[in-house]
């Protein structure tokens, strides 16, 4: 039997290097100053016991009577528990029967007993932890586990994964560290270079950074390379199985470790995990309520269902998608777990069904609500939730019978399609929905007109073309004035891209007296603002009133994403009557609201570029020039191919060339035309803006550096295919899809499918 408080205590040794972690160690430390109970919770794999085992070596000086190591992940009867600490602290067998016992022989020490994997005894832990400390004074306590103990006085640490990397961070990572740590000691000579080390970052991004799951991977080196390591992540749970046979078995794979945290739910939680996997990205409590309500558990059930899946690391909370409410999410190999027991459960379908309805009726609150104080919130929200509509519409479009509800969700989220910066996405969704569900709806109507307006705003004028003459049948077969007043707008919109003023503004005044008489503010501000482009086109000074009564609906209802381009179009008025001041500020007013709709966002530049043109600010004019070129780079649409304001871009940009001289006009343009849209912003507000990103150049000519096969993949994101369709029609994995798109985003510097879409029209015209 070992002496009691003998040497400092008990710490396995480390059999491998640690790595990471500086602000977690810290943290520990300090909230062990602070407090006498520390817990440090997190999910299965995250390396809890490492952060702990090394943040309590560095705090031996602190504990005169040592530092414990109590491992309780073998135990099983929670009565042993007072007993295992005892046997562990090296106390006689007679005193350690009972928690009073303990905290009596304990009384003069200054110990900290680190006592490691308590989920599966978290009440009995807490009660000891609470009795021992109460008897004590100098005896403090770190535990950790997958869920909290909920005693008084704890402090709660949750230990996040490994940092993982992105932007310009690639290899600077903490879990490419670890990977390529663990790597060399399988792989001797193993080490990151030029050709690893994006599918090394990939490979850790995939695996979110989880440790346990990083090391399992680096371990495959042993018979697999990392491009094959990749390319094999759609099925992780079984690639990800040779671990450490000395480790207890539940961390020997990816699988037994998250079998041991399914096991520690409560059926009814069990249930929960593989039912919100279907919400793909974040989520909120609606979300979870609309998807797991049924099969014996109710919506009043499932917040504390939610809340102990977050106790027990399997959710994590996140600042709220939807105004002050909180939001949810797992990582993606949480997620992918529930998925495969989702589809063991049976119960897949009737599932995915309630996911579909939730986006139903999520799509028509939106379309009811989304003009009015809360239409910032809502498209915030539904960026935030952007992965989960996909992941709804995906579903959809593959089973008939919910081709009708992909038609419902496409149709009626088109504003957000537009002010979330989607509109390549949603042309795509509306596009499939059109030609499945071939149904003859109001439904369908709608769908048209936006699919129409979509197709007006991405330059392919005959889709639109064919799109309106159906509305036209269908607005008369149904007798219904709002699909007239859609059909009047749309086709406004195409007489006056293509030139024709008089009866663009005919239309549009037609579409406009349909919307009022409808009570649709959203689409009147919409005709209003376009009105007041086509009346300034056609130097009508009516056009401003037609702009300000747009800025004083959406100032009234306060409607801040329709705001921007009501602020745009009074703006172009201003400028127009010498008014070139106020007219930069109210450019500037709609940029500093940072709109995620990149197309707005080009056009408020473009005009600013006008404004200082016109004060004789050439340099500035030249710059903005640049950003706007910039900014409608990424934007997916190419109204900027055709836009009748091509003519006073080009005006402004030959004032500035002649007043600077073309080397200087070239430089200034230059120098913010590779830039990104958040440095854009930055220009136009006149901030300081971030390093210019470079062209995207490429490596033996090719356009932005993609392989062969990588443009290849860039042509079927840009004609709108999901990673599960190009793998399908590639004849290639899913995870391989996915990760040809993640290297092409990289390797063009975006951020978004759009805005390869859009770079690949760019360079189409181009002949490129």
């Amino acid at each position: 039997m070992p002496e009691p408080f003998g040497q400092g205590g008990r710490l396995p040794a480390e059999l491998t290097s640690f790595v990471g972690r500086r602000r977690e160690l810290a943290e520990t430390k300090r909230l062990l100053g602070v407090s006498r109970l520390v817990t440090l919770t997190g999910m299965g794999g995250v390396g809890k016991t490492r952060l702990a085992l090394r943040a309590a070596s560095g705090l031996r000086r602190a504990f005169p009577d040592g530092v414990w190591f109590v491992r309780l992940a073998e135990l099983t009867d929670p009565e042993l528990l007072p007993h295992t600490i005892a046997t562990e602290l090296g106390l006689p067998d007679g005193l350690s029967g009972h928690v009073a016992e303990l905290a009596e022989y304990l009384a003069d020490k200054r110990l900290l007993l680190l006592l490691d994997n308590c989920e599966h005894v978290v009440a009995a832990t807490a009660t000891l932890a609470a009795k021992l400390l109460s008897a004590t004074h100098g005896v403090r306590i770190l535990a950790t586990g997958r869920q909290l103990l909920r005693a008084d006085g704890e402090q709660v640490l949750t230990v996040p994964p490994l940092s993982v990397p992105g932007g310009e961070r690639r290899a600077h990572s903490e879990s490419v560290a670890l990977f390529s740590d663990r790597a060399a000691a399988v792989l001797p000579g193993f080490s990151l270079d030029d050709e690893n080390r994006e599918t090394v970052a990939r490979i850790c991004r995939g695996l979110d950074g989880i440790p346990l799951a990083i090391e399992l991977a680096a371990a495959r080196l042993r018979v697999l390379s990392p491009e094959q390591i990749l390319q094999r992540l759609d099925d992780r749970f079984h690639l990800l199985t040779n671990g450490n046979r000395t480790a207890a078995p539940r961390q020997q794979t990816l699988r037994a470790t998250f079998d041991w945290s399914f096991e520690l739910c409560t059926p009814a939680e069990r249930t929960v995990w593989a039912e919100v996997s279907v919400l793909a990205g974040g989520f909120g409590l609606d979300a979870a309520e609309a998807v797991c309500a049924g099969g014996g558990i109710t919506v009043t059930d499932v917040l504390d269902l939610v809340a102990g899946m977050v106790d027990k690391s399997i959710l994590l909370r996140r600042n709220g998608p939807y105004g002050r409410m909180a939001g949810y999410r797992m990582l993606e190999t949480v997620r992918e777990y529930g998925q495969l027991k989702l589809a063991e459960s049976g119960r897949e379908h009737e599932v995915r069904a309630r996911h579909v309805a939730y986006w139903v009726a999520l799509a028509r609150r939106f379309r009811a609500e989304s003009f009015g104080p809360h239409q910032l919130e809502w498209v915030e929200r539904l960026r935030r939730e952007h992965a989960s509509v996909r992941e709804a519409l995906e579903y959809c479009v593959t089973v008939p019978a919910h081709v009708v509800d992909a038609t419902e969700i496409a149709a009626s989220l088109w504003n957000f399609w537009y002010a979330g910066g989607f509109v390549l996405e949603g042309r795509h969704w509306l596009t499939s929905a059109l030609a499945l569900d071939t149904a003859r709806t109001p439904a369908r109507g709608r769908a048209l007109a936006a699919g129409a307006f979509m197709a007006l705003q991405t330059g392919e004028p005959e889709a639109a073309g064919d799109m309106l003459c159906e509305l036209r049948t269908l607005a008369e077969e149904f007798d219904d004035d709002q699909l007239r007043a859609g059909c009047a707008q749309d086709s406004g919109m195409a007489s006056f891209f293509a030139g024709d003023l008089v009866t663009g503004r005919v239309l549009l005044e037609e579409a406009l007296g349909g919307f009022r008489a409808a009570g649709d503010l959203q689409q009147v501000v919409n005709t209003l603002v376009l009105l007041a482009a086509v009346t300034f086109l056609q130097e009508d000074d009516a056009g401003l009133a037609m702009a300000e009564d747009a800025l004083g609906l959406c100032e009234t209802h306060r409607a801040g994403w329709s705001k921007t381009y009501a602020l745009w179009a009074v703006a172009i008025h201003e400028w127009r009557r010498g008014a070139h001041r106020r007219a930069a500020v109210l450019l500037q007013d709609a940029i500093a609201s940072r709109p995620a709709d990149r197309s707005q966002l080009a056009f408020t530049i473009g005009a600013l570029a006008w404004c200082a043109g016109s004060a004789g600010k050439h340099q500035r004019a030249a710059g903005l020039l640049g950003a706007a070129h910039a900014v409608w780079r990424v934007s997916g649409p190419r109204v900027a191919e055709t836009s009748p304001y091509q003519a006073f871009d080009e005006l402004c940009a030959a004032q500035a060339r002649q007043a600077l001289g073309t080397r200087a006009f070239a430089r200034a343009f230059d120098a913010t035309a590779g830039i990104t849209a958040e440095e854009a912003i930055s220009v136009a507000l006149a901030q300081k803006p971030g390093k210019p990103r470079p062209a995207a150049g490429g490596q033996h000519g090719r356009p932005g550096g993609l392989t062969r096969r990588e443009r290849e993949i860039a042509e079927l994101v840009a004609d709108g295919l999901s990673n599960r369709a190009i793998a399908a029609r590639l004849v290639i994995a899913q995870r391989t899809a996915e990760t040809h798109v993640e290297n092409i985003l990289a390797k063009l510097g975006f951020t978004s499918r759009a805005q390869i879409a859009a770079w690949l029209a760019e360079h189409r015209a181009a002949g490129v």
